[in-house]
């Protein structure tokens, strides 16, 4: 792994030998808020449909003819785009980048708009997801990560083509980094064509205007309770979540081995046997760690039949309790660590992935070779830290966020 600066390029270079396929990755800091929920989401879109030099259906077709996949992602605090194809094609490939990072046109935006409504709304219908968007909207009030799709909805309408091309201008002066992995034959040669050729992607020295969140104050006391009535549901739809220390703090080892004990890590994990195994709340049960670049979110969620919406409460915080007061076993915390470092082995197999976790570590400025050192503090994380973590989090305010039918809304 190599990271090479040249002409105020960020170049990450991961050399895969006899690989067949490069995968090029385009990433773009999101410093500013959007002024109206959705546009990034709406410019991301866009990007794919058409150029100056091509409309999008020539553009699609020839990348299709030519095998090159185009993915492009966008979150609260970058956009991705990334191009996969075969070595032997990496010009071509490139020649559809620029131009589509440089001249796209935007000119089917109320196309794209319109159907972007079709598919939010669509997502909405499906009542984990729109209990998952009540959740975070409340939990990140007055902030940029509350700009989920129901938000979006509200306001997509507002957006113009105006906000798009300023979107565009934004991007482009924001922190970048170029990821590359592949059989690389020449360093030396790939860097000078980045440098000759890819000027756009000069990384600015940005300060963000992202506000970091340490924590939220609920209006009631430590613990807030946002109820949403929907009466023809069969199960409730349950989320708790915390806001807690994101990557960069030394407690992320500790919170992601406590994580994976309490129950991301499916049917061993003791929200799992516990709660839906003996008690038989819930065929779904889980806890999750989300980090963000100026926070993050420890959370559980449940789907269960309404009448055990408080049964399954006291029961995240049984077993949260008993993380931060009894240490986990040996072999319960070797095996939470085998299973992060299994997890994380598993999805750094492909030239995608690696470029893709490679460029994203070195945008959030986690530096390069981050998975190693990230294995090497997991593997340190003891008993002890456990029970820290667990404590940490129940000293936390928390926001739960109940949706069932209205009888069952009184817990």
């Amino acid at each position: 792994m190599e990271h090479i600066i040249k002409n105020d390029i960020d170049i990450i270079i991961n050399n895969r030998k006899n690989t067949p396929r490069t995968c090029v990755c385009f990433y773009f800091g999101i410093d500013e808020a959007e002024k109206i929920s959705g546009t990034y989401a709406l410019f991301a879109k866009l990007l794919l449909q058409g150029t100056k030099n091509k409309d999008s259906k020539t553009l699609a077709k020839e990348l299709e003819n030519n095998c090159i996949d185009v993915s492009i992602k966008t979150k609260q605090d970058y956009l991705k785009v990334s191009f996969l194809f075969l070595n032997e094609d990496f010009n071509l490939a490139m020649d559809y980048a620029k131009d589509i990072l440089l001249n796209s046109t935007f000119e089917e935006f109320e196309k794209e708009k319109f159907k972007m409504k079709g598919e939010i709304k669509a997502d909405l219908d499906n009542p984990r997801v729109l209990a998952s968007d009540a959740f975070i909207k409340r939990l990140f009030k007055g902030h940029h990560y509350s700009n989920t799709a129901s938000k979006t909805l509200e306001e997509i309408d507002k957006i113009q083509i105006g906000d798009i091309i300023e979107t565009h201008k934004k991007i482009l002066n924001s922190r970048k980094v170029l990821s590359i992995t592949g059989d690389i034959e020449d360093t030396n040669k790939l860097v000078d064509f980045f440098a000759k050729n890819f000027d756009f992607m000069k990384s600015f020295n940005v300060n963000s205007q992202i506000q970091r969140l340490e924590d939220f104050i609920p209006k009631n006391g430590k613990c807030e309770v946002l109820k949403i009535a929907k009466d023809d549901l069969n199960q409730a739809q349950l989320f708790q979540g915390f806001i807690v220390p994101n990557v960069d703090s030394n407690l992320y080892p500790k919170i992601s081995v406590m994580n994976n004990i309490l129950g991301s890590s499916g049917l061993s994990s003791r929200l799992f046997v516990e709660l839906r195994d003996k008690q038989g709340l819930a065929y779904t049960v889980r806890s999750s760690y989300e980090t963000l670049y100026k926070s993050a979110i420890f959370s559980f969620y449940i789907a269960t039949e309404p009448k055990n919406i408080r049964k399954s409460l006291d029961g995240f915080m049984e077993e949260l309790t008993k993380l931060a007061n009894i240490k986990p076993s040996q072999e319960e915390l070797m095996g939470a660590k085998e299973n992060i470092t299994g997890k994380l082995e598993y999805f750094s197999q492909t030239n995608s992935q690696l470029a893709s976790i490679e460029g994203y570590n070195y945008l959030m400025g986690l530096g390069l070779n981050y998975s190693e050192k990230f294995i090497n503090m997991i593997n340190e994380v003891t008993e002890d830290d456990i029970c820290e973590a667990a404590k940490l989090i129940l000293e936390k305010n928390s926001l739960i966020c109940a949706l069932a039918p209205q009888k069952y809304l009184n817990f």
